[in-house]
């Protein structure tokens, strides 16, 4: 495995003066070489060497990997006002069988602007080819249940039952100076809760052609999650899952149209006829993240 750098400009401020010891717990996505990673990286404390590590899970050959490495922080002032911040690791530990695989260390590098504000999220491989984050967020404010835990940890850790209890801190907070930033948009986060793969779809009110849309589908692997943007939205939506043929989730409070065999954009789709039209459940959604988990 080639060693990832990574570069994300995002703001990490009162960090030594507020710090208070709370924990820090982001999420990071990123493919390299057709492979995906997700990372759940644990800051108890920035200003202390080996209290800072970071699980990563992966999927080679069909086999899920996930290892630990500890995160050594370093921050420097750079001479045009901006900050420099590497979080670098080091300590690789397989969690789960290593099936043979090597991991190197990941390099996470963070620069803040003179005014405290981020741009352009990036990441980049060993080749140094620079290429937007697939994804990050903050949740340290968000419960972690056991099952999204055991994604990245095993039964007997003391991590699995601690985190999903304790109350976390901000040591991170996400700023952007764009006003139609990604932050201002509605975004559908789907949950799979489940050990198989899920498809979802949506419908909401398209008020360019005032008519309910129904979209789809979205594949969700097991224990995982697909982030939805759906624009500058507020209002209800309507939400169907399917796993196989035998698994669908939707209460009936709305009946849309789907196309069973491929993805799809239906206008129209409550009240179309069309050979397939199926239950959704209804979700009220605002600017921000919303979560919607499939159990």
């Amino acid at each position: 495995m080639k060693k990832v750098f990574f570069i994300l400009l995002f703001t990490i401020f009162m960090v030594s003066s507020k710090s208070y010891g709370k924990t820090t717990i982001c999420e990071i996505t990123f493919f390299t070489d057709n492979i995906k990673y997700d990372c759940l990286m644990v800051l108890n404390d920035l200003s202390s060497y080996g209290n800072n590590y970071m699980r990563v899970a992966y999927t080679i050959n069909g086999n899920y990997i996930v290892i630990n490495q500890q995160l050594s922080v370093e921050k420097q002032l750079l001479a045009d006002g901006n900050t420099y911040i590497t979080a670098s690791g080091y300590n690789v530990r397989f969690i789960t069988n290593s099936l043979g695989h090597t991991y190197n260390p990941d390099k996470l590098s963070v620069l803040i602007n003179a005014a405290g504000v981020i741009d352009q999220p990036k990441i980049g491989d060993s080749r140094n080819a620079m290429m937007p984050v697939s994804s990050f967020r903050d949740v340290s404010n968000t419960t972690l249940d056991y099952n999204y835990l055991k994604r990245f940890f095993v039964d007997g850790e003391p991590e699995l039952y601690s985190l999903s209890v304790s109350s976390f801190g901000n040591q991170l907070q996400i700023q952007s100076p764009k006003p139609n930033s990604i932050q201002n948009a509605t975004l559908i986060e789907f949950y799979n809760n489940t050990g198989s793969e899920i498809s979802a779809c949506y419908a909401y009110y398209n008020n360019n052609d005032r008519c309910w849309t129904s979209v789809g589908w979205y594949t969700i692997p097991a224990y995982s999650y697909k982030s939805i943007n759906i624009g500058n939205y507020s209002g209800n939506v309507y939400i169907r899952g399917r796993q196989g043929l035998a698994t669908e989730w939707g209460s009936g409070e709305g009946q849309f149209c789907v196309d069973a065999t491929q993805a799809f954009n239906i206008k129209f789709a409550d009240t179309k006829d069309c050979w397939s039209k199926k239950k959704f459940s209804k979700f009220f959604v605002v600017s921000g993240v919303n979560k919607w988990t499939f159990n």
